[in-house]
């Protein structure tokens, strides 16, 4: 029985070995990672920029005009109905003084081709949640109107179409 009791204590022993391998391994780890970052040297040290003023002069900067705001009938249905609309576009200030110069001298041109947009459409498409439809059909038609300037840039930024509310008219 003495010779199993002292085995047993010889293996209870702490293992010495592996603790020495494991404390020399982190000690090779930190000196390589240490060596390596100090090779690397310091970081580049940080300026800022001067204040930059973003600022759109007054030729970008965006203005909306009304274009039309009235009632259009539509029969698609079978019923009549009124179809409350307003049409805004979105221009630089660049474009402004043009865009508002051709809304005034052909109001009526206008009034008319957007009045045909609404008679023509189907009812669906008048009643979809975000007139998709009918709101590229605008924006063709107004840019066809209003065009481009001499650089080649449109004059209309945008159509928005920020009232479309129909109701039965036969009642």
């Amino acid at each position: 029985m003495s010779e199993q009791t002292s085995e047993k204590q010889a293996k209870k022993g702490l293992p010495i070995k592996t603790i020495v391998v494991v404390l020399g391994l982190l000690v090779i780890e930190a000196v390589v990672v240490i060596g390596a970052v100090t090779m690397l040297g310091k970081p580049n040290e940080v300026q800022g920029q001067g204040f930059v003023d973003e600022t759109p002069g007054i030729d970008e900067q965006m203005s909306e005009v009304l274009i039309v705001a009235d009632k259009f009938p539509n029969h698609h249905t079978g019923r009549v109905w009124l179809w409350d609309t307003e049409v805004q576009v979105k221009v630089k200030g660049k474009h402004l003084e043009h865009v508002q110069s051709i809304v005034q001298d052909r109001s009526a041109e206008l009034k008319s081709g957007i009045g045909r947009i609404i008679r023509t459409a189907h009812h669906n498409h008048l009643k979809e949640p975000n007139l998709e439809t009918i709101s590229r059909q605008l924006r063709e038609y107004l840019y066809g109107v209003f065009g481009q300037d001499a650089e080649g840039e449109d004059r209309l930024q945008e159509v928005f179409l920020p009232r479309c509310v129909g109701f039965p008219a036969d009642f």
